[in-house]
C-alpha cells in the first residue's frame, strides 16, 4: 500500500472516529480527533480555537441533547505534496433529540484541514457548511450556508434573530 493511500484511508478513520464520538458522546475521544491549535468553525461567531476551547463548546452544546446520530456519508481527500497536511470535504447526515423533546435532520458538510502530527493525521480546521435542516416545530432551513450550527442556536436567515 503506497503512503498516499495509507493517509487517505488513516484521514477516513480520523472522520469516521469523530462522528462514533460524536454518536457515543465520547468527549475525550472527540477532542482527541483534533489538533492542540485546530480551530473549529459553526458559523459566525461560533467559531472557536485551540482543542480545550474546542471541546468546552462541544460539552457545553451535547448537554441540550438527549442523542444525536452523525452518519458520514462521501468525502474527499487532498493531501499536499509533502504529505503531512491536506485538506478534504466530508458530507454527512445528523438525527437528533433535544432534550426540550424537539427532534430533527440536518444534512450538512465539513470543510477540513488536516495535519499530520507525530504520524497521526488530526484536523486542523473544521469548518461546517449546512445545507438542510428540518426540526419539528420550526420551519426548514436550506443552504449551503454555515451561518447554523446543529449544536447552537438557530439564526433565521431572513431576520437574523433567535428562532428558539
Amino acid at each position: 500500500m503506497t503512503e498516499n493511500l495509507r493517509s487517505h484511508n488513516a484521514i477516513s478513520d480520523l472522520v469516521h472516529r469523530y462522528a462514533n464520538a460524536v454518536n457515543d458522546r465520547d468527549s475525550e475521544a472527540w477532542s482527541s480527533t483534533f489538533a492542540l491549535e485546530a480551530s473549529w468553525d459553526l458559523g459566525p461567531e461560533r467559531a472557536v480555537k485551540g482543542r480545550a476551547e474546542i471541546l468546552s463548546l462541544w460539552t457545553k452544546e451535547m448537554q441540550r441533547f438527549r442523542k444525536v446520530v452523525q452518519i458520514v456519508d462521501s468525502g474527499t481527500v487532498d493531501l499536499d505534496q509533502s504529505g503531512c497536511s491536506g485538506s478534504g470535504r466530508w458530507y454527512f447526515k445528523e438525527h437528533f433529540e433535544r432534550n426540550d423533546g424537539t427532534s430533527g435532520f440536518m444534512v450538512a458538510h465539513y470543510d477540513d484541514e488536516y495535519l499530520k502530527v507525530n504520524g497521526q493525521w488530526l484536523f486542523a480546521v473544521r469548518s461546517l457548511v449546512l445545507h438542510d435542516r428540518q426540526t419539528s416545530g420550526a420551519e426548514d432551513e436550506t443552504g449551503p450556508t454555515p451561518i447554523v450550527d446543529p449544536l447552537g442556536p438557530e439564526v433565521s436567515t431572513a431576520t437574523g434573530q433567535n428562532d428558539r
